[in-house]
């Protein structure tokens, strides 16, 4: 299947499945999970990832920045402030819950496997882009 094929599908649900199953398989490689330590592993981690999805969506301003009062721009500067302290709790309390399931040198391994997902993707999607146009270049024998 290629690239494009992969990541070109309407469908947000099946996008969805196919995201999290490349993430399975970039933190299993770059962690090294044994089949326990996943199954302990997946639950709180895609806790940790809704959780910081919903409190990022809460910060998400309502309006454009020139359109705000100041009062407004102060109030979104300050839900950031609350947002980053709260986001370092949701890494503390990962981290406690992880510490059952998996040895500290892996815990300490996720920020790298995190980088190594989001940067492989976009190399995915960087390459997607790519054949898609290269289809869609006239002239091209077929």
């Amino acid at each position: 299947m290629s690239g494009f094929a992969l990541w070109a599908q309407p469908d947000p649900d099946s996008r969805d499945e196919r995201l999290q199953t490349y993430r399975v398989a970039i933190f299993t490689e770059v962690l090294r999970l044994t089949s326990e330590e996943a199954q302990g592993f997946w639950p709180i981690y895609n806790e940790y990832l809704d959780n910081r999805s919903r409190m990022q969506d809460e910060l998400k301003a309502r309006k454009q920045l020139d359109a705000m009062s100041d009062k407004e721009v102060e109030d979104q500067i300050q839900r950031h402030f609350e947002l980053r302290q709260r986001d370092l709790a949701l890494e503390k309390d990962l981290y406690d819950k992880l510490r059952k399931v998996l040895p500290l040198r892996k815990i300490a391994k996720i920020p790298h496997a995190e980088r190594e997902f989001r940067e492989r993707l976009l190399i995915k999607l960087q390459d997607a882009r790519k054949n898609r146009q290269e289809r869609l270049r006239p002239g091209r024998n077929r």
